[in-house]
Parts: structure tokens; C-alpha cells; sequence
């Protein structure tokens, strides 16, 4: 049992619950948060989380299930977390074809159809040439 008395079990059901009732929007602003978590790079879970903040004005139910996902996710063992993302993406495979994506390539940075640059793109674009331009995400946190 958690600290919370709920079991991760119980925990991953809740997490699947909520994200059926996410809307396609909500569903938009968790992917960044679960592949953040999912891909284990803090600093983008923070500047993500940054972003999602709303000042005077109460937390929504969806805020309090992203904390909730920020406190869980990360305790659950390999196992349970690939369940949560294998299930989830059975619930939407869009998501999860992003997710994917993103997983795989990065985050698209400032809108463009560029992938954020991740070390295994790095290395390959040294054998071939040094890139010009790099994609930079600058993000404020209030």
C-alpha cells in the first residue's frame, strides 16, 4: 500500500478512469506530462508543469489528476507504468501514436515539424554534418 492507502493497482485504474474522461484538449495537455515521466527528463516534466499553472484561480479536477499521475507514476514498477501506457493507448491509439512519437523523436519544439533534438538524433547528424539550425524551447515559469 501507498502512502495514500490506494495500491498502484488501484492507483492505474483511477489514472485510466480519468484519462476516458479527459477531453480531447486535456488529452493534448497530458501527453507532454506521461512522456516527460514515461521518458524519465524531470526538466521537461517541470517546464511542462510550469505552463499548466493558473494563477488566482483554483486548481482544476484535471490539475489535481496530473498531480496525482506526478506523485503515482513514478513509483509504479516497469511493469505496471508500460500497463498504464499500453492500455491507455488501446483507449486512443492517436495518443498513443504520438506518445510514441514523441518517445521516440522528442517533442516537436515551438510548433514546428521539427523533433526536439535527443541525443541519439545528435550523434547522427555529427556523422553527417553539423546542424545550422538548432531548435531551442525556451520556457518561462511564473
Amino acid at each position: 500500500m501507498s502512502a495514500q492507502g490506494l495500491t498502484s493497482e488501484a492507483q492505474l485504474r483511477y489514472l485510466l478512469q480519468w484519462f476516458g474522461e479527459f477531453s480531447e484538449l486535456q488529452r493534448e495537455d497530458f501527453l507532454p506530462v506521461l512522456a516527460a515521466s514515461r521518458c524519465d527528463k524531470p526538466e521537461q516534466l517541470a517546464a511542462t508543469m510550469a505552463n499548466m499553472t493558473c494563477q488566482d484561480k483554483p486548481v482544476s479536477l484535471f490539475q489535481c489528476r496530473i498531480k496525482l499521475f506526478n506523485e503515482w507514476f513514478p513509483t509504479w514498477s516497469r511493469e505496471e507504468q508500460d500497463r498504464f501506457v499500453t492500455k491507455i493507448s488501446e483507449i486512443d491509439s492517436e495518443f498513443g501514436e504520438k506518445l510514441h512519437e514523441i518517445i521516440t523523436d522528442g517533442p516537436k519544439v515551438n510548433g514546428t515539424d521539427e523533433p526536439w533534438i535527443n541525443e541519439q538524433n545528435v550523434e547522427a547528424e555529427r556523422e553527417d554534418q553539423v546542424p545550422e539550425n538548432i531548435p531551442v524551447e525556451i520556457v518561462a515559469a511564473s
